[in-house]
């Protein structure tokens, strides 16, 4: 999945109409994906955006 997907799928599940639970549950599946990004070798720049990302989507996951 690109970057670019990754952003739209965090920002759907996070305006979703949905619970706090379930918006939880979705983004840890997000992170389960991102962490597998993470680990392939897509060059130092774009790995920091994605390392962005998923910073933001884990603390927002904490929250909820």
């Amino acid at each position: 999945m690109s970057l670019t997907e990754y952003n739209a799928k965090y920002e759907y599940i996070i305006r979703s109409n949905i619970s706090d639970r379930q918006k939880a549950l979705k983004l840890a599946d997000l992170m389960i994906d991102m962490e597998g990004h993470l680990r392939n070798d897509i060059g130092e720049h774009r790995n920091k955006e994605v390392h962005a990302l998923y910073k933001k989507v884990s603390l927002l996951s904490n929250l909820l």
